[in-house]
């Protein structure tokens, strides 16, 4: 039964050679991206067999779909939104820890970006990168909003849409070599805040006016 299907806890062993064959996923899309990936030599970076390796995924885009579920998650996964003194800092948290892995992985970053941008509409990783974007911004969206820092008329959804565009934007100018890597984490900082001050209120929105004004002289 494929991986996606699976829903019983792996075994210690299961486990293991579920994280060698994701890490040798990253590794080879890292080296020679989307298209030089090849099923055959993640098996044998990974020491399974192919037939192991097909009856877990069963085509290319499952797996790298699997490897990027747990990249993405990591990027994710900062401390409580209520740890943070403001809204926003939980977003700054969010984007400094993906920005961390595109540092310490950018050409695993810039093959991701790649094949997200040639997919077709509808493709599970055009739904899994998007949406779980977006379900992460939405959720500090609401924190903001039960924090009183934003309108209470702001369409949070739209909002969360509009910065999930302007992450994988971002990203793609990064891919294209328009934006160097030192840029990335204040370019996405900028781009967000430039969304948040029109729906902020009060303290907040002052905050963001002279955390933006910091970053454009960067």
């Amino acid at each position: 039964m494929p991986e996606l299907a699976r829903s019983r806890p792996l075994t210690p062993n299961q486990q293991d050679r579920r994280d060698r064959i994701l890490a040798a996923t990253r590794e080879l899309v890292a080296q020679h991206g989307y298209d030089g990936m090849i099923m055959r030599d993640v098996a044998t970076l990974a020491n399974v067999s192919p037939t192991t390796l097909y009856n877990l995924y069963n085509t290319k885009d499952e797996l790298l779909l699997a490897a990027l579920r747990d990249k993405l998650a990591e990027s994710l996964t900062v401390a409580a939104p209520e740890t943070f003194a403001s809204g926003y800092d939980y977003f700054a948290a969010q984007l400094k820890n993906s920005v961390r892995q595109t540092h310490e992985s950018p050409a695993y970053a810039h093959a991701i970006t790649q094949a997200l941008m040639r997919a077709n509409p509808g493709d599970p990783m055009v739904n899994y990168l998007m949406l779980n974007v977006q379900r992460g911004l939405l959720v500090g969206l609401q924190v903001m909003a039960e924090r009183g820092e934003l309108q209470k008329t702001a369409n949070l959804t739209a909002v969360a849409q509009s910065m999930t565009s302007a992450f994988w934007g971002t990203h793609l100018m990064l891919s294209k070599e328009e934006l160097a890597l030192a840029q990335l984490e204040a370019t996405l900082n900028r781009s967000f805040i430039s969304l948040l001050i029109p729906i902020s209120r009060g303290k907040t929105r002052k905050q963001l006016q002279a955390r933006y004004a910091e970053l454009v002289t960067l």
